[in-house]
């Protein structure tokens, strides 16, 4: 199971494995990479769905 995660340390996961940022509307974030897209709300805690539909982006992208 993921845990929630503070928005600071998967905003680095994601800035680590080469996604690159865009202001939405907002306080959203959107992160792409490729094919892969990854919208987060600039909170304290992000959500545990949000994280591993995030993880699961950066893995999908290292192949």
């Amino acid at each position: 199971m993921v845990k929630p995660m503070k928005y600071n340390e998967l905003a680095a996961k994601l800035r680590a494995a080469g996604f690159t940022s865009r202001q939405g509307k907002g306080d959203h974030q959107v992160w792409s990479k490729g094919k892969h897209t990854v919208v987060l709300t600039q909170t304290r805690e992000v959500s545990p769905g949000l994280v591993r539909k995030a993880l699961k982006a950066i893995e999908e992208e290292d192949k």
